[in-house]
């Protein structure tokens, strides 16, 4: 999904998850020079946001 970022040069909104799961993709990416993450929206549907830097 990163990579669909990068190319697009759009936002990728991933799915609703659980924290455990948002939490992974979050330190999955941190490290990642092109890209940042954030959460939007409420519980149980807080998402995952992909954005470019």
């Amino acid at each position: 999904m990163a990579g669909r970022a990068k190319k697009s040069g759009r936002r990728v909104a991933l799915e609703p998850m659980n924290p455990y799961e948002r939490r992974i993709l979050h330190s999955a990416l941190q490290n990642d020079p092109e890209v940042t993450t954030h959460s939007e929206g409420e519980e149980p549907y807080r998402r995952v946001i992909i954005t470019l830097k």
